[in-house]
């Protein structure tokens, strides 16, 4: 039974309306095809009580299908003297009767029902009916997962029985009980603009924010103390950074006791992090620091290793930037390190998170974009979802609302493009969220960037007087984000799609556009009209530059012209060429867009200086043709950078072209970027920071290889090294198998590879119920893999999530971790960056080395590259590189000092091969190896399984 821990106890308004929470078990999804219920499960709510239940099993008159024995629990004996959905229909019917139906996913339970009872000779219920999905999609904007599952877990509501339909109503009456009491605390100016966006929700879900508005004009109710209001727009007062007042060194504890007593019952001491901390406080306080790598494995704490002593070598005249690899782990550094440290430090360190300008809603844009009603029901549930989130974020990041979908085109629309962009006479400025970042950023001691936004912002994070420490957090990226900086994508297609969204806004046409607006104005006018021209300029001279480049393409194609996608390396004499500033493309397709840009900018003026006379739409508009000339302005930037990488690192770069080739039409872009970082790090970042410290998990390829050193720029003579290993017990909790008899992998024998890979993996997990993770190299294996497995019955007996079908990355995990019983078929993404700990994963299958594809386009010209330079690119590139990936693969196995786990390789090539002993070498030294024919290998994983003290093998 679902139940909070705190028991109401106010009197029940008798008069207030009841709501019936329904949720149906059924044999299918599809009522029209003959899916019958077999359970349902109804609560009745009143005044925020549970005032009555009703639930029964109902017999289909069908067999059960398996999937649906698995996932509810419920067998064809549990059904057999059930009695029929006829016999039930009229109690049922009554019950409901005059209430407002409520379910999550109202639009399956409410017709389903309805066509069930309309079957037994009812009518269908004409009552209201809101849906807990959507609600929750508006109201809890920050959550991570919409499941029931998962937002009862996220609100602390018991809910022990999921896919039980008496748990779940239970469960979905306690949500709905919080969800109308978030709608009960909305400002009223927050309720009148939700209902200006006439959102077109499931049945009257709608009805809900209406039904409170029109309460809130007979009581009116004043403003939270932590919300003001904006020009209309109720937001959340930015919290100041905290003064410590006065501000002074404090001595640093070395010695172990000395670090009990600062961390009390507040954090336990590990001694291996103990002596991380010491070496990087000696290093940094040292008349003549070093550079610093720090290898400090799974478990030995490594974020707080490094924030502890640098916060008292740094407090209080030094700040701290720290980077890391990705956006999650920023949040994840500020949300628990950060945390754990001001808990034990004497003194307070104030931190920021900074990501690139993109991150951020820019809120005078949101605010446009409200003006207009919209027809996609997605934009409208995401206008709405922002203006609950304004009322409770302090950033603006908009990665806080965890969406799937920030690649809608309304992003576009509203996402920042940087405080140059901003007008200070903007109605919004001293309430935009980078303007309140940058006072944050000045105030902070700790600054948390990541990766790409470092090499790109080094001078302005850093400083070259003060040099800032500087923290490069999982190291063995650091190289990567600047290639991935460098490498761009010229796509002729994107382009035009913006010049044709800009020429609808000043074309004369049905719909409101720049030429409406500017029409009693004669500069106006003239400008408009003269914008119309340049966008013909600038598609005239788009078509141009993809003939030229085809040309190029046909002069050196040597692949099948008929093929669907085809990726052509260009030589990049051929590409300088084409981009020559001086030459007739370039010179027609810039002359075109500076045309633009300036007639564009004269409207903006005109338009800035004019301010009172505009309607909001209006705004809005000259918002749109702004953010495709954005896009332009973009695309003209990536041609000039290709052109500056050719002149000036040209022997380190790649160019190619993609055709994308359908039935309907061509698509060509072009593409290129550098090859290695030559010296980019020395020259563009270290010079603004003291001598950077590296840290990682998993950094290091081997004792004596040169490829960390070279990838991060540095002289391994004048860098410390120290390598604290990982205090897990390997050898007792996990082990590590090889096939020993499965195929090589390779390009002739697929179909066979394919094969054992999907008998292998069906033995391995088809009696057993242990959290499995499976990694790939691609996502195309995944795919004949999955579609194998799809012809057994394993998914009658366990929950298979494959990347690229099932889910994208991040649903698959989310659904993954809350699992028991589930099987993820994942592909580059997954190795490394999860965390999975107890018995969220105990099962690892690898199902081949991570090598790099050898015919990727940029493989191929890197290890040419090497080649020209006399190295081996195997020994010298790709081994490093699977080395570390299959180190970082094996790394999410135990993750806690309880976890147990088990990592089986299907590659015969780690024992087989001289490199193999290399990869192993890397390993953790007391992981237990065994090289095992496929049968006995099946059979050592079950007993090592089955040891750990729980029945999850059949």
């Amino acid at each position: 039974m679902a139940q909070r821990s705190s028991q109401r106890t106010k009197k029940r308004d008798k008069k207030a309306p009841i709501y019936s929470v329904v949720d149906l078990e059924t044999t299918g999804t599809n009522v029209n095809h003959g899916d019958r219920i077999i359970q349902i499960g109804c609560v009745l709510v009143q005044d925020g009580k549970i005032i009555n239940h009703f639930e029964t099993k109902i017999n289909p008159r069908e067999k059960i299908p398996r999937s649906i024995v698995q996932l509810t629990g419920i067998e064809d004996k549990d059904v057999r003297k059930a009695p029929l959905f006829e016999d039930v229909a009229g109690t049922i019917y009554s019950l409901l009767a005059g209430t407002t139906f409520v379910a999550h996913n109202v639009n399956f339970d409410f017709p389903f029902l309805n066509a069930e009872l309309e079957r037994a000779g009812y009518p269908s219920l004409s009552i209201p009916a809101i849906d807990t999905v959507t609600l929750s999609q508006i109201l809890l904007p920050t959550a991570k997962s919409f499941r029931l599952r998962d937002l009862t877990s996220s609100l602390h509501i018991e809910h022990d029985h999921p896919h039980s339909a008496v748990s779940d109503a239970e469960a979905t009456a306690e949500l709905l009980n919080d969800l109308l009491k978030k709608v009960q605390a909305l400002p009223t100016l927050t309720l009148e603009k939700l209902s200006q966006l006439k959102l077109n929700l499931p049945q009257q879900t709608a009805g809900v924010f209406d039904a409170e508005l029109q309460q809130r004009h007979q009581s009116p109710r004043p403003l939270s103390e932590e919300l003001y209001v904006s020009h209309g727009i109720v937001l959340h007062k930015s919290r100041p950074i905290t003064a410590t007042g006065k501000r002074e060194a404090y001595k640093y504890p070395s010695t172990k006791k000395a670090k009990e007593k600062i961390y009390r019952d507040t954090l336990k001491l590990r001694s291996i992090q103990a002596k991380m901390m010491n070496s990087i406080y000696n290093n940094y306080t040292h008349d003549e620091p070093k550079n610093m790598i720090v290898e400090a494995g799974t478990g030995v704490g490594k974020t707080l290793g490094y924030l502890f002593p640098l916060s008292y070598a740094a407090y209080p005249n030094k700040k701290i930037v720290i980077s890391t690899a990705t956006n999650v782990l920023q949040q994840q550094i500020i949300d628990t390190s950060i945390a754990q440290l001001n808990k034990v430090l004497p003194f307070k360190m104030n931190s920021v998170i900074i990501k690139g300008n993109h991150h951020y809603l820019d809120l005078a844009r949101f605010v446009h974009s409200l003006s207009v009603i919209e027809d996609s029901k997605l934009v409208q549930l995401l206008k709405a979802k922002i203006l609950v989130w304004l009322l409770s974020t302090q950033t603006g990041d908009l990665d806080e609302l965890n969406l799937n979908s920030q690649q809608s085109p309304y992003f576009t629309e509203i996402r920042h493009q940087g405080i140059r962009t901003l007008n200070s006479a903007n109605a919004f400025y001293h309430d935009d969220f980078l303007v309140r970042r940058e006072k944050r950023l000045h105030q902070a001691d700790i600054i948390i960037t990541n990766h790409a936004y470092l090499v790109a912002h080094a001078q302005e994070l850093g400083d070259g007087t003060r040099r800032p420490y500087l923290v490069i957090d999982e190291a063995q990226h650091l190289s990567e984000s600047i290639l991935k900086r460098s490498r761009r994508t010229f796509n002729f297609q994107r382009l035009r799609t913006a010049v044709h969204v800009m020429s609808n806004l000043v074309n004369n046409g049905s719909d409101r556009n720049l030429t409406d607006i500017f029409a009693e104005q004669a500069l106006g006018s003239y400008n408009v009209e003269l914008l119309r021209g340049d966008l013909n300029a600038v598609e005239e001279a788009v078509d141009l530059f993809q003939q030229a480049l085809y040309r190029q393409f046909m002069a050196n194609s040597t692949g099948n012209p008929d093929n669907e996608l085809i990726e052509q390396p260009l030589r990049n004499d051929q590409v300088m060429e084409v981009l020559d500033i001086g030459g007739p493309i370039m010179m027609k397709l810039e002359q075109a867009l500076s045309s633009v840009q300036l007639h564009f900018s004269a409207l903006s003026h005109l338009f800035t200086s004019q301010s009172d006379r505009w309607l909001l739409s209006d705004r809005y508009l000259m918002s749109q043709f702004q953010s495709q000339l954005a896009k332009l302005t973009e695309a003209d930037q990536t041609l000039n950078e290709f052109g500056e990488t050719l002149q000036q690192q040209g022997d380190a770069a790649a160019f190619w072209i993609t055709i994308r080739q359908s039935t309907e039409q061509s698509t060509l872009q072009l593409s290129g970027g550098l090859l290695e970082t030559t010296h980019y790090l020395t020259k563009n970042v270290y010079p603004y920071f003291a001598q950077p410290l590296f840290v990682g998990a998993t950094l290091f390829t081997s004792a004596r290889s040169q490829y960390l050193y070279n990838q991060l720029d540095l002289d391994r003579n004048n860098t410390l090294t120290r390598r604290f290993a990982s205090p897990f017990d390997y050898q007792h909790n996990a082990k590590l198998l090889i096939a020993e008899d499965a195929p090589v992998p390779s390009a002739q024998n697929n179909i066979d590879y394919i094969k054992y890979l999907s008998n292998t993996i069906y033995r391995l997990t088809k009696n057993a119920r242990y959290q499995t993770m499976i990694l790939f190299n691609s996502l195309v294996m995944i795919e004949q893999v999955y579609s194998q497995l799809r012809e057994t019955d394993l998914f009658d007996q366990r929950d298979i999530l494959a990347q690229g079908i099932t889910g994208n990355r991040d649903k698959i995990l989310k659904q993954f971790s809350s699992g028991q019983n589930s099987i993820l078929l994942g592909a580059s993404s997954f190795w490394e960056g999860i965390d999975l700990p107890s018995s969220a994963l105990e099962l690892l299958i690898i199902t081949r080395l991570p090598f790099d594809s050898p015919d990727e386009i940029m493989n191929r010209a890197h290890n040419k590259l090497l080649q020209q330079q006399g190295k081996n690119p195997f020994y010298h590139s790709e081994l490093p590189k699977a080395t570390m990936r299959l180190r970082q693969g094996i790394g999410r196995l135990l993750r806690t000092e309880e976890d147990r786990g088990i990592a089986i390789v299907l590659d015969p090539r780690l024992k087989t091969r001289r490199y193999g002993q290399t990869i192993l070498n890397s390993l953790p030294a007391d992981l237990p190896v065994s090289a095992q024919k496929t049968g006995e290998l099946i059979t050592t994983t079950q007993t090592f399984l089955m040891d750990n003290g729980n029945e999850k093998v059949k």
